[in-house]
């Protein structure tokens, strides 16, 4: 009895090893399933982002292309832009110069048709301009030996009447204008810019400014060119000038 109570529990407890080995079988055919199906879906996901990353890099490959060729094109139409400004400057310098060639053209014809009418000839009308001309410049230089006559007359004046003992004051050009240059504060003594060519004069007055502020009063002793000298009126002074201070009349 007891043996056949023993050979049905190891019966009972094969049976039971059985049914858990065929649990576990297929269990194990399920993980193996799931497993199989995961590494798929991951080689699907890894080929998709290996795709998407190609994708990505041809895009950016493509946009930089792109940019590369919009600059290039920039670059193309500022050197268009620039060679048709240049044209269309020269082309109106062109029409500008016909325009005055033109007038200058009709305006030498006119003139030619009057000495013509006159029955001068393009010789005589050579000599008519050349003889213009040189009356042109020699008036201008009696015009300048005037200048220069008045002057010397209006400086002989002005010894006259020092030597007289007359109170004479000198007139200089209005709106004369110029620099200090050189200073000399122990003789009290300045060097200026302009001289008789601009119209100083011996003797001659003229005010000392220095940031719009009289600084003193100068009066002229000697006249060259395009410099004078002038000492420094003790009454006017305000202060010591210095080179580069203005002087004006």
């Amino acid at each position: 009895m007891l043996r056949a109570c023993l050979i049905l529990s190891i019966l009972a407890g094969l049976g039971a090893l059985g049914i858990v080995q065929l649990r576990v079988v297929e269990k194990i055919k399920g993980i193996t399933a799931e497993r199989d199906e995961n590494a798929a879906q991951r080689d699907t996901a890894n080929q998709a982002a290996s795709k998407s990353k190609a994708e990505a890099k041809a895009a950016k490959d493509s946009a930089e292309k792109a940019a590369q060729e919009l600059t290039v094109a920039k670059a193309d139409l500022e050197s268009s832009t620039a060679r048709l400004a240049t044209q269309e400057k020269r082309a109106n310098d062109l029409f500008t110069n016909l325009q005055k060639s033109t007038a200058e053209r009709v305006e030498a014809q006119r003139e030619l048709a009057q000495w013509q009418a006159l029955g001068i000839t393009p010789d005589q009308i050579k000599a008519v301009q050349a003889a213009a001309k040189k009356a042109t410049e020699e008036r201008d230089a009696v015009e300048d030996e005037k200048k220069v006559l008045v002057r010397n007359n209006r400086q002989l004046g002005v010894e006259l009447s020092r030597y007289k003992g007359e109170s004479y004051k000198v007139e200089l050009p209005v709106g004369l204008k110029g620099k200090v240059i050189a200073v000399e504060n122990k003789w009290e003594f300045v060097v200026l810019d302009i001289g008789s060519n601009q119209g100083v004069m011996e003797y001659g007055e003229l005010m000392v400014n220095r940031n719009g502020k009289l600084v003193a009063k100068v009066q002229v002793t000697s006249v060259e060119a395009n410099r004078s000298v002038a000492n420094v009126m003790a009454d006017w002074k305000q202060a010591d000038v210095q080179e580069g201070d203005v002087v004006f009349y």
